[in-house]
């Protein structure tokens, strides 16, 4: 299910002086270096959950609807009929990186490549599942006449509209004092040099791992 952001994000889940705060860094020398580690991690995060963690704009491409095996289809073996022949679209799609805000549009390509805007109101949007949904209204069908690839165009706005989880704000801070411990002293005297080696044995530290395991979404 390839799918390629869009419009990046206009803000972080986490402020500059939120995080210098976390690093006890009072001066602006590494500002710029801070900057680009919550952006950096912001990313890793979403790509370990597999959600979007602040708003922001995708194109999913599709080279057909989803079908599912009919229910009176027969088991395995050989048969000289085209797979699909045993298959019945859906009449509904996952979207991936949850939370779903909305959609914009809903395109398909014909053999000619000549796009064609399928209408809003042929299908509901569901934002209350993880991930969201699109649903045919009854009466209404997927369009026809595709070409061979990529032709289901759907552009998409996801990421948290209001807060994003305490959770996965706690363990991006944790990633981020993970990739900047080696150039500063973070670490109290007192603390053990073993939790600093513990802490680089996974590139994404295991108590950040545990922060975000809740919100990790398989398979899409």
């Amino acid at each position: 299910m390839p799918h390629n952001l869009k419009t990046p994000p206009a803000e972080e889940p986490l402020a500059l002086a939120q995080v210098k705060s976390y690093l006890r860094i009072t001066d602006g020398d590494d500002d710029t270096l801070i900057s680009a580690l919550i952006t950096a991690v912001r990313q890793q995060c979403e790509a370990w959950v597999g959600r979007a963690l602040v708003t922001q704009t995708w194109s999913l491409w599709l080279d057909r609807f989803p079908a599912s095996p009919c229910r009176n289809a027969p088991g395995e073996g050989y048969f000289q009929l085209p797979v699909h022949y045993f298959e019945e679209v859906t009449r509904w799609l996952e979207i991936p990186r949850p939370p779903l805000q909305s959609i914009s549009f809903l395109k398909t390509y014909d053999p000619a490549n000549t796009a064609a805007l399928f209408d809003a109101s042929c299908y509901f949007v569901d934002t209350q599942s993880t991930p969201g949904r699109i649903s045919l209204n009854q009466g209404c069908s997927w369009p026809t006449n595709l070409r061979a690839v990529n032709a289901v165009e759907i552009e998409f706005i996801a990421g948290y509209a209001v807060d994003v989880p305490e959770a996965l704000k706690q363990g991006m801070l944790l990633s981020i004092k993970h990739l900047f411990v080696n150039r500063s002293k973070l670490f109290e005297t007192d603390e053990p040099a073993s939790g600093l080696l513990q802490f680089n044995q996974s590139m994404i530290p295991v108590p950040a791992q545990s922060m975000w395991m809740p919100y990790r979404i398989v398979g899409i």
